[in-house]
């Protein structure tokens, strides 16, 4: 393959990923194609930003639904406060972050999942998501 496919191959694979930490870090569509316009990209739409953000969203809705094959004799469960896009607006939300280690002693997130509030309630839900995983 020559040179020049290879860097435009990279350059593009550069813009997808800023584009999704646009997305993560709270940046509207419009803002997004806003931004690659004053950086002299002329050719980003806001139908291309949504189609790039669309594979990051099947590839978080891919890590919520894997099943969990693997036993996890350690489990450790904590919450972060963040401010999150819902339903087009930001707002600050827990995080729930389950990490675990598995019995060759590997480490694993098995969740990151945002809640409204840490709650009894909250994470038994969130449990019982994972439970059904494993099922």
């Amino acid at each position: 393959i020559p040179f020049f496919v290879t860097e435009k191959k990279r350059s593009e694979q550069a813009l997808i990923q800023v584009v999704q930490e646009c997305r993560l870090n709270g940046v509207s569509t419009r803002k997004i194609e806003h931004i690659a316009k004053k950086l002299g990209i002329e050719s980003l739409s806001a139908s291309e930003v949504s189609e790039i953000n669309s594979s990051l969203d099947q590839m978080v809705d891919e890590f919520r639904k894997r099943r969990l094959e693997a036993e996890y004799p350690v489990i450790r469960v904590d919450a972060l406060y963040e401010k999150i896009r819902d339903n087009h607006r930001i707002a600050g939300k827990a995080v729930m972050v389950i990490k675990a280690v598995n019995l060759e002693g590997q480490q694993e997130i098995l969740a990151v999942e945002p809640m409204e509030n840490e709650s009894e309630e909250t994470y038994s839900a969130l449990f019982r998501r994972l439970r059904e995983l494993r099922a």
